[in-house]
């Protein structure tokens, strides 16, 4: 298995849902919570950092014997220069390893295993990794134009759409000199890890409860097959 190293990205300031990194989302867990209990089932603690600025999340990461990374607050802002975040997340990690960028706002992705053995598999032609999601519908621009597909009655149905993708923030794996360069999650020559998970990326307090109600859906699923 390749040396790799988890990084999070936690910040507390969310504007539009209000601390929605650790505020309860199923069962009284947040979405840390939940993120922490599914990558443990594939990382022993010690490879996996937390970076935040607010300093009481230490005391969480303690919970699980996981690593805690003090983020400059300057550095939490949604105006914040991204590349500057990336770098100073993965800046803290150690040097020899590449990373795994995992978001919390994604609890119903959990495929980290599938993840890892497919990063081994294309590492030597590859620098990146990202996992993203089929788009099967028709796709409008600002301006009402088509972007996959012509208006008419000659438009194609949607399985004969051409292939797009979506990035889903879900999970990244970068080689270290790639993000050491660029500062970015995805390089010049990545490996799209297609996912056919129903996931919600938490933006909005409709997704948060929405996420919150497929997740619930999904765990009862799981404990029945048991």
């Amino acid at each position: 298995m390749r040396n790799i190293k988890v990084a999070i990205p936690l910040k507390t300031n969310s504007s539009r849902v209000p601390n929605k990194n650790l505020r309860p989302f199923s069962g009284g867990l947040s979405l840390f919570d939940v993120k922490m209990s599914q990558l443990l089932r594939s990382f022993r603690p010690e490879d996996i950092y937390v970076s935040s600025e607010d300093e009481s999340v230490g005391g969480l990461c303690g919970r699980y014997g996981v690593n805690f990374l003090l983020r400059d607050v300057s550095l939490t802002p949604n105006d914040a220069p991204w590349t500057d975040v990336v770098r100073d997340v993965v800046g803290n990690l150690p040097s020899e390893s590449d990373v795994m960028w995992v978001q919390v706002t994604q609890p119903l992705f959990k495929d980290f295993d599938g993840v890892l053995n497919k990063w081994n598999e294309v590492y030597d032609g590859v620098d990146s990794l990202a996992v993203v999601r089929r788009i099967s519908h028709h796709v409008l621009d600002e301006r009402a134009h088509p972007v996959n597909f012509e208006f008419g009655y000659w438009h194609k149905i949607s399985q004969e759409l051409p292939t797009l993708y979506e990035v889903t923030w879900a999970c990244f794996c970068m080689k270290r000199a790639m993000v050491d360069a660029t500062g970015y999650q995805i390089g010049r020559r990545p490996f799209l890890y297609e996912t056919d998970a129903h996931l919600v990326d938490i933006d909005t307090v409709q997704d948060f409860e929405v996420a919150g109600i497929l997740y619930d859906h999904y765990s009862r699923m799981a404990s029945r097959e048991k």
